[in-house]
């Protein structure tokens, strides 16, 4: 099996089959305490949560050569958790910037087709100040489309070496005002969890170079959910990576 139909593969089960054809919606069993509350200008997770040590020993022989290592762990029957790790030739604060093009999403990142920032602020808790957007997106693959609505925090340190990135759901988005999709309907959630974060810091050897560290933990209902994960999270998330180093015109 190719990486390119492992990748495609990947993307069409785990964001679309998860639930079906579009429109059947999600999250039958109620709210994750996890996911935030649309009301409120709070994350209702630290960044610990979200960013996950699932990489322990990364080979940086390897991630020096540009090559890109994934890891995937599996929580529960129906949590999966993947991590990639990856090299990316330009300073930590110039890929930060690049990840916040959220109005660019659908050319920026893989089979994006609806992008749109409902609201920018900054956050009440548990980073006070810290810039945060509720930002809704839709992935469609093979005629399977999935939504969600997100809260992403923006997490620069004080020393600027390292710059955080971490996002959890938005409870119920069609209670959030002028949230709509492409075709008018109100927003709806098809994944019951979706947390994750991306980390950039110094390559260890090579300050004007990234460590590009992508974490992602989903919760679905469905058994090819995990077949998906492992027939192709690993390539999926590498292209993550690999659409960063075009957006800054960078080869590894």
């Amino acid at each position: 099996m190719s990486p390119l139909f492992r990748r495609t593969l990947f993307w069409a089960i785990l964001f679309g089959a998860i639930v079906g054809p579009a429109g059947n919606g999600a999250a039958a069993d109620g709210a994750d305490p996890r996911n935030a509350d649309g009301r409120s200008n709070r994350m209702p997770i630290a960044l610990e949560e979200a960013f996950l040590q699932v990489i322990d020993a990364p080979d940086w022989e390897r991630l020096a050569t540009g090559e890109i290592i994934t890891r995937i762990t599996r929580q529960d029957a129906d949590t999966v958790v993947a991590q990639s790790m990856g090299r990316i030739q330009a300073p930590p604060r110039a890929c930060f910037e690049v990840v916040r093009r959220y109005d660019q999403y659908t050319t920026l990142m893989p089979h994006t087709v609806e992008s749109k920032v409902l609201r920018a602020f900054a956050l009440d808790a548990p980073h006070p100040g810290a810039e945060a957007v509720d930002f809704w997106t839709r992935i469609r693959v093979f005629g399977f489309s999935t939504g969600y609505l997100l809260r992403i925090a923006h997490l620069p340190q004080p020393c600027g070496e390292r710059l955080d990135i971490y996002w959890t759901l938005v409870d119920d988005p069609s209670q959030t005002t002028g949230c709509l999709d492409a075709d008018g309907q109100p927003c709806a959630n098809d994944l019951a969890l979706n947390l994750g974060a991306h980390r950039f810091e110094p390559f260890p050897g090579d300050p004007d170079a990234t460590l590009h560290t992508y974490t992602l933990t989903l919760k679905g209902t469905r058994w090819y959910q995990r077949a998906g994960l492992r027939l192709g999270a690993g390539h999926s998330m590498a292209d993550v990576v690999g659409r960063i180093r075009e957006a800054l015109h960078c080869t590894e």
